[in-house]
């Protein structure tokens, strides 16, 4: 598989993290996100396990890079109450996620929508 195209907003690698972006690497651009996607607002979202396939649909108000770096979180640490820490204990125990690396895979955008009542119908 190919690599994807590099994040416009990659810092640099001596940098200090910095809101949720770890060392340089935007976690949704390496997830195959298009360029770009990492910035939008208002978004409901499809991410993708890149172990299994398996799919989570959900939506933000945040920027999208934002929300990934939580889910991504949430899955490194096993997170019971999480959906994707959920993902992690039932389907991938073993599966350790070293940090500057991510699970996902095909991040995007299915829609945009500015009403958080009208996002959370279409995340339904």
């Amino acid at each position: 598989s190919s690599a994807p195209p590099p994040c416009p907003k990659e810092r640099d690698p001596a940098q200090p993290r910095t809101r949720g972006r770890l060392k340089g690497a935007c976690m949704t651009c390496l997830s195959g996100a298009k360029p770009h996607v990492c910035d939008q607002k208002q978004v409901v979202y499809c991410i993708q396990c890149r172990e299994c396939g398996e799919q989570y649909i959900g939506e933000t108000d945040r920027k999208l890079e934002l929300r990934i770096v939580q889910h991504l979180g949430d899955a490194r640490n096993s997170r019971a109450d999480k959906p994707w820490g959920r993902h992690m204990i039932r389907h991938h125990p073993h599966v350790n996620i070293p940090l500057q690396h991510t699970i996902f895979s095909n991040v995007s955008i299915v829609a945009r929508e500015g009403d958080r009542a009208r996002r959370k119908l279409r995340e339904a």
